[in-house]
Order: structure tokens, then sequence, then C-alpha cells
């Protein structure tokens, strides 16, 4: 009877829900016998919408009371037949299907389905281009459809698709109104009018929306339901900050094992010959579904690949991208369209962030990168962070995701003129080697500044103390490392060896010979292109240095008496002082303590003559050492006094280290093992304070030494097995030698 008069009506379901207040497939159930009105006013309202007479509308209530009244019917008993609702009779359902390997994303997945079980919500998903923003809200959309039975709808908003404009909202808000069963008559033309409707057409209904690929808040902000038991999900490449009261997700790349496991499951194969190989190619993926999908999509169409055969394609970096397209889908585009949004300046800023050299960037020196003001750039690299083309791990620290970087690094080559780009770089080298001279002075006061390379300039960060400027080392020397290396890349041959220099105390400090080398080369060829023989000299000792630690003694030598020619060439006093200190030491340790007296003394006769206290203190301290290890004793200990004088009065607490410490080695020698301690025990404050491992290796050893002496071998076996680790850490072959000999006395000490 219901169905006859709907049909005579001529108004559909929705129309029908729209006047009832009710969903259409509440009125469906109602006209198909499957539900019956709650009271006898919802059977009026019901007969007015059906455009019933009088006499029908008596007919319908006393069906209506016949039906209550009417025992249930028997569990057992099978339903009537009805017929099959029509297609515009079902609710309406356009979400694009589900994936079967869907991979990962726990913890995203369980707070979109939670969200599902709540009366009503709205919920953004953000993340940069490919990393499976519309995967996820449609996986969970597939898990919930069924909770919301008055229709589930998905609209993209083209925020982010090339050659395609935004939606405008208004446009957005005539889709969802026709999808949700809106006749196009009853659509009005104002978007305010338009946006009304739409929350008084969700207000009683359970529906599941999906709006894909935002553009920005404002889009998105007209589209927003008001009071409803319904679920809208968003998705963007931009962070949606300005709608509020809703819940965010923020999705980053994949962890390594979940994008193992995806490339597993799409390649529907088992685990390949070489497990490493396959991890290799979803690192070389940056862990971004999107470039999983492609190589596991070119690995299925190229029978003969494997996945070592297109790492090799993948490790190179120029290429990376170019490999990284597969049919429609391309990296390229999708971060294309994303450049595409940004403004002029921004767009700038992203192409010269290519350049960063290292992991990331401050904001100082992202400042400097561009030639900007921080008060400028911080701006920009809001919007890039916004837009999910840079990450921000920590305050004020930016860094790119693999994949992006390289895509900037293309764009930067592409629209970037040359000489802007070796303009930007020296700007940031510029940047990293003012700070880094800055901490070099810190550390090391009597160092002599590096000469300048360009206008006098304070740098962009004020380091407090020596403390501060090692940390501020040990944070950015990956990046600096990698600056010496573009700089030497990038012809700026002055930047590579004067930030070079101005890490060699700090390298001596920590004791990591394989950065020292490595950096001191490029140094060494940059300053010789150069023909600065000042320089020279200076990395040539400082090189020496680091071959002597790593036990590469013969190299050393031969690169301090190189140093030593160009010291004497360039009438340097100060800089044959220094050649001729660290022969000392390299002979001392070799066990030529008369060779390294005849050095140490004619350092000690330099520096007094340029009135150097510092230099002259650790000159001092080495021609101490030396006699008393040649048995003369009696004409160690002035020299070793002196030095230790000197040390404190030109507040030099390395050279006082290096003095206390011979000065108790020398009571210890004379069976003075109280005052040895006290010296070493102040030792071992001082290189604690300075963070030097490697003096503290020494006066450990020497501590072991001394309370081996007095017979407690614990003690002495505490101390060598410190002294050993810190050797370890530092690179030391002698100091590593020392320390195990003293723990293998203390051990059989101690039986």
């Amino acid at each position: 009877m219901l169905q006859s008069w709907k049909k005579r009506s001529g108004r559909s379901y929705q129309a029908l829900g729209r006047r009832l207040e009710l969903s259409h497939s509440t009125v469906h159930r109602f006209c198909t016998g499957k539900q019956l009105p709650q009271d006898a006013a919802q059977v009026e309202r019901l007969a007015a919408a059906l455009g019933a007479d009088r006499q029908e509308a008596e007919i319908l209530r006393g069906v209506w009371r016949l039906a209550r009244e009417a025992p249930p019917a028997r569990p057992d008993a099978a339903p009537p037949p009805s017929p099959s609702p029509s297609p515009d009779e079902l609710p309406h359902d356009d979400l694009p299907r589900d994936i079967a390997d869907f991979t990962g994303r726990a913890e995203e997945l369980g707070a979109l389905l939670k969200a599902g079980g709540t009366p009503s919500g709205v919920w953004t998903v953000d993340g940069m281009a490919g990393v499976g923003k519309t995967t996820l809200v449609l996986h969970a959309a597939h898990q919930l459809k069924e909770g919301y039975p008055d229709g589930r709808i998905f609209l993209d908003l083209h925020g982010h698709t090339a050659g395609v404009a935004p939606m405008p909202a208004s446009d957005a808000l005539k889709a969802l109104l026709s999808a949700a069963g809106v006749p196009e008559e009853g659509i009005p033309a104002e978007a305010g009018r338009r946006a009304s409707l739409w929350r008084s057409a969700l207000a009683r209904r359970r529906m599941l929306i999906v709006l894909d690929n935002a553009v920005d808040a404002e889009q998105v902000m007209p589209l927003l339901p008001g009071a409803t038991p319904s679920l809208m999900m968003i998705t963007s490449r931009a962070r949606l900050v300005d709608l509020d009261g809703t819940g965010t997700i923020t999705l980053g790349e994949l962890s390594a094992e979940d994008a193992l496991a995806m490339f597993m499951k799409i390649a529907d194969a088992g685990p390949p010959a070489d497990l490493g190989d396959a991890e290799e190619t979803v690192r070389l993926c940056g862990y971004l579904p999107l470039a999983i999908r492609i190589v596991t999509a070119r690995l299925r169409h190229r029978l003969s690949w494997t996945p070592g055969h297109l790492n090799e394609k993948l490790r190179q970096e120029h290429r990376r991208l170019a490999e990284l397209q597969a049919g429609s889908r391309s990296v390229i585009a999708a971060f294309s369209t994303s450049y595409g949004k940004l403004g002029g300046p921004a767009r700038r800023m992203f192409r010269l962030l290519g350049l960063i050299p290292g992991v990331d960037v401050g904001l100082a020196g992202a400042a400097a990168l561009t030639g900007q003001p921080v008060e400028a750039a911080e701006p920009l690299l809001e919007q890039l962070i916004q837009a999910h083309l840079l990450q921000r791990p920590s305050a004020d620290r930016y860094r790119f995701h693999d994949l992006v970087r390289d895509y900037a690094r293309a764009v930067l080559a592409e629209q970037e003129q040359q000489e802007h780009r070796q303009a930007a770089l020296g700007r940031i080298v510029e940047h990293y080697l003012r700070i880094a001279d800055h901490a070099a002075e810190l550390i090391e006061p009597s160092r002599r500044p590096n000469p300048l390379t360009g206008p006098v300039a304070a740098p962009a960060l004020r380091l407090a103390d020596r403390r501060e400027a090692i940390c501020w080392l040990e944070r950015e020397l990956p990046n600096l490392i990698a600056a010496i290396e573009s700089a030497a890349a990038g012809g700026l041959l002055v930047h590579t060896w004067q930030l070079a220099r101005s890490l060699w105390h700090f390298f001596l400090l920590r004791g990591d010979t394989r950065d020292w080398i490595h950096t001191h080369r490029l140094a060494l060829s940059a300053v010789q292109l150069l023909g600065d023989r000042e320089g020279e000299a200076e990395t040539l000792k400082n090189l020496g240095v680091a071959y002597w630690l790593s036990d590469d003694r013969e190299g050393a030598i031969a690169l301090h008496h190189q140093a030593l020619v160009l010291d004497c060439w360039n009438g340097d006093p100060v800089g044959q002082a220094k050649t001729l200190t660290h022969l000392g030491y390299i002979h001392h340790r070799a066990g030529e303590y008369a060779v390294a007296a005849d050095h140490f003394l004619l350092s000690v006769m330099l520096y007094r003559e340029v009135d150097d206290p510092v230099g002259g203190n650790r000159g001092l301290s080495g021609l101490g050492d030396s006699l008393r290890r040649m048995g003369r004793a009696e004409r160690a200990m002035p020299y070793l006094l002196e030095a230790l004088s000197l040390s404190r009065s030109a507040a030099d607490p390395w050279g006082e280290i290096q003095a206390r410490t011979a000065v108790a080695l020398a009571h210890l020698e004379a069976g003075e093992a109280g005052l040895a301690c006290r010296h070493l025990v102040r030792a071992l404050e001082l290189s604690r304070l300075l963070g030097d491992r490697l003096s503290e290796s020494t006066v450990r050893t020497a501590l072991g030494a001394t309370w081996l002496e007095v017979g407690d071998a614990g003690m002495a076996r505490r101390h060598f097995t410190r002294a050993l680790t810190l050797s370890r850490q530092s690179g030391d072959r002698w100091g590593q030698t020392e320390a195990s000999a003293g723990l293998k006395a203390a051990r059989t000490r101690q039986g």
C-alpha cells in the first residue's frame, strides 16, 4: 500500500526523508513493511508526506494499530518475501575499493576505528605525498561502513591533482548534497545556504563521508557537519591546523619492518634469496608506500629483474626519482604538485634547501642559505612543513625525507642559476665556518685564528663556554663534515681547509681519527691548490697527529717533516715550535727519548723567543718526561714543575693535565705514591671537565699504575679497564697497548 502511495506521490525516498526529518533508508523500511513508525504522530506525518487523503490516512492508522497489536512472528517462521529495492532506493555508497595488501599503520588505523564507535566526529589525516593517507582512510572506511547505514560518500577535492584546479567549496557542497539525495532543483545557488542545507541533511543521518585530497583548511571549512551521528574523514598534504575540534593524524613514512612486509605482500612472493636486497630496496624508497608500490610493480613486470638489480639503479641519487615511476604513477609527479602549490619565496627556500650539507639544518643555517634574516626565513620554513615538504624533528631543526631531498636537488639544478647555487653554498659553508671557528677558540683559546674569508661578522650563534662549544660540535659534526665535502666539491678551497682546521682540536679530544684524516686530506688538497704555504704547514702537522694516533708513525713523521720545511720557509717560529713539539711526542711514544728530548728542547727555545707560555709549557712537559725516562730524574723535575706553573698561570687546562701527569709519574718513580695520586686526581678532574677522552685514558692508566704500586689491584683494575675503553673509543692504539698491559698486571696481582 505505502509503496503504491509513494509511486503516486512521485517523491524519492531521499525527498520523503527530508520532509519527515528521517534518513531515506528509514523511510524505505517503513514503505516495505520492515519497520513500523514509532508513534501515531509519525504515522500522520508519513501519510501527509505520501499525499494520502483523510480516508487513506484513517486506513493507515488502523493498519498501524493492528500491526502493533499482532503477536511477534515465530523465530522459525520464514519471513515474507520483499521486493528488491531499486538502485535509487539503496543507500548512497561510492567508496573506492579497499586494497588487500594494506600493511602496518596499526596505531593510526586503531584511532580511526575507535572514532567510528563515537556518536560523531571529524578526523583529518595529513602527510607528505605518497605516504598512504587515502589508503589508510579507505581501509578504515570499509571496516566502518556497516555502522553507517544512511550512506557512504567519497569526494576527491583535487587539492593536489596535476592539471586540475582544487574544487571550490561551493561545488563540493553541491556534490555532497546530491550524494545525500537532494535533487538538483532543491540545491540553493548560494554557497552559504548550501552549507546550511548540508548540515541539516546530516543532522539525523548516520553517514560516513571521506573528503580526499583537500588543498587547505579554507576549502574544507564550509563542508564540516554540525551536530550529527555521522563521521567525516579528510585527507590532505597540508596540515589543516585551522580546523578546530577535529582529531588529527599525521602520517610519516613506514617503519622499516612494515615497509619490508608491504614489499613482500605486494610482490606476492616468499622471502628473496637475499633478504638484505629487499631491505635495501625499501630503504632506498625512503620507506614511502608510493615508491614501494612503484618498484614492486616494476619488478612484477620485469621477471628477470631482482631487488639487487633494481638497487643498483636506485643507489644512483641523480637517477633514483626517474626509476620511481610506473605507468601513471610517479614520485616526481606527486612531489611536483605539492611544490607547485607554494608561493615563489617558499619555492626558492625549498630549492636552496637542496644544498643542505648533511642530514639537517638549524633555523640560522637555513636563513644563511637563502641570504635572509631569521625572521623572514622562519615563515617560509613553516610553509614547507605545513605542506609536508620538510620535516621538523626537533625545535629549530629541519630536514628532508630522502626522496624529497632528491627532488629538491633536481628542481634546484633545473630552476636555479649556477651562480645563485654557488652563492648559496658559500653562505651556508661560511655560516658553519664562523660558528666552528668560534667553538674552536673556546676549546683552545691559544690557537691562532683563521685568516678572514670575508668581512668581519659575528657568528650566527654565540656559544657560552667550552662545554657548550663541544656540545654544538658533537651535534653538528655530521653536517660540518658534509660542509667540508661540499666546499671541496664546489671549489670553495679556503672554506674547505679552514673549516677542517677549526675541527682539529675537537678531533684530538675525541680521538676520531677516521673523520679527522678524511677532512684533513680534503683540506690538504685545497690548501695546496691555493698555494697557501702557511695553511699547508698547519694542515700537514694536524693531519700528521691523526696519522700518529692511528698508528701510522712513519706517515706522521713524514708529514711533520714536510710541515717543518714549510714553517722554516715561511719564517714562522710558532709553527716550527708546534711541529717540533708534535715530533717530540711521536718519538717519545716510540721510546726514542733522546731524540724526543732534542725536539722538545728546540721547541721550548722557540716558544721562549716568541713569549708563548702555552706552547712552552707543553714542550717543557715533554722534555721533562723524556729526561725522566732516560734516567735523569734530577734534571727532569725542574722542567716539569716549570711546565705546571706556566700552564696554571696561562689558564691552559690541557697543558696542566700533561704537566700533572708527568709530575705524578716522576713522584711515583721516586716512591712518592701519595703525591702522585694527588696530581693524577686533579688531572682526571680536568680531563673529564674538558671532555678529553685521550687525556683521560692516559691519566687513568697512570692512576692504575699508582694503585698497583700501593697494592690495591682492584682499584688499579678499574682504572685500567676504563682507560682501555676510552682508548678504544678514541682510536688510540698506543693507549690501548698501555692500558691492556696494566690490566693484565692487575689481574695477575689479584690472582
